[in-house]
């Protein structure tokens, strides 16, 4: 089977979440015989006049450009010395995060993106989402949330929810490459309501067949409900999961409570990594610019 992650990028802040993170990538890495690119974005804000855009503070820019590389040269020794077969790299971009990230994406052919949450969400970043959030919304490739107080950085039961059709069988394959690396099981929920209850079980059967084709060892569950994402995470907790492998689908589907059920059980009350699975051949359409910008459109003198 093919290794099917060999490129980690892990976004860096520098604060307790984003070394979390890092600590994830490394373990990952080393499992999975991966480089790993540790990132890092400056935002340029600017204000638009009838000139144009102008860059706010740029020699503040530069000072944080020159501290920011030092920083991410010393992490890279450090976890060189640490980790000497593994492959580190670090980049900087100057742009909206997200476009930093895609752009890394495309250039370096990053299969996972790794990034830090803090497990807690303030009103603010419920209405109007947190930078995880906007990772997880808009970056063209699979991601790992990793919480803050996550302390576990190997994944000996990883529990897939069977749900919704779309790239099933890719989510099985990378499921079943990350148990052999783990040597873990896998914990395969069925789980459907009464309207997708054939589709949903016809699946699930196939994934079972999948699984042990494979020589993969696992245990199966199917549960009928209507509370998918509440469920979910009650199983998460009651199997003792270390990771949950999600479609990106299912998160979209989830998009109408997500904050109330899926993310407010999953983020905030449980320290369990989750990896949604995206289809790299399929591109988010991000509504970012390439920069942060405050349009400040001056009136013309006199």
């Amino acid at each position: 089977m093919q290794n099917l992650i060999n490129t980690l990028l892990v976004a860096v802040d520098f604060t307790e979440k984003s070394n979390n993170a890092v600590k994830m990538a490394v373990h990952i890495a080393t499992r999975h015989e991966a480089r790993v690119i540790l990132f890092h974005n400056i935002t340029n804000h600017t204000i638009i006049d009838r000139t144009g855009k102008q860059v706010i503070g740029a020699e503040t820019i530069d000072e944080n450009y020159k501290k920011t590389e030092h920083a991410l040269k010393e992490l890279e020794l450090s976890l060189k010395q640490q980790y000497p077969v593994l492959d580190f790299k670090t980049m900087i971009k100057n742009d909206s995060v997200v476009y930093g990230i895609n752009h890394v994406i495309d250039s370096e052919m990053v299969d996972l993106v790794i990034c830090g949450s803090s497990g807690q969400q303030n009103f603010a970043q419920l209405l109007l989402g947190s930078l995880s959030y906007q990772i997880l919304t808009e970056v063209d490739c699979s991601i790992l949330l990793v919480p803050e107080n996550c302390s576990k950085y190997s994944f000996d039961k990883i529990l897939v929810p069977v749900r919704v059709l779309e790239d099933l069988t890719d989510k099985i394959e990378l499921s079943v490459a990350i148990a052999k690396k783990n040597k873990g099981i896998i914990s395969l929920l069925g789980i459907s309501d009464e309207d997708d209850i054939l589709k949903i079980r016809d699946a699930y059967q196939r994934a079972k067949t999948n699984l042990a084709i494979q020589s993969q060892e696992y245990d199966s569950q199917f549960l009928l409900t209507r509370d998918k994402a509440t469920q979910i995470s009650k199983f998460s907790q009651e199997d003792n999961a270390d990771i949950i492998i999600l479609n990106y689908k299912d998160e979209d589907s989830w998009k109408s409570f997500f904050l109330e059920n899926f993310f407010k059980q999953i983020i905030n009350y449980t320290d369990i990594p989750l990896l949604f699975l995206k289809n790299n051949r399929v591109k988010i359409k991000s509504n970012s610019t390439d920069n942060a910008a405050f349009d400040i459109t001056l009136p013309c003198p006199g």
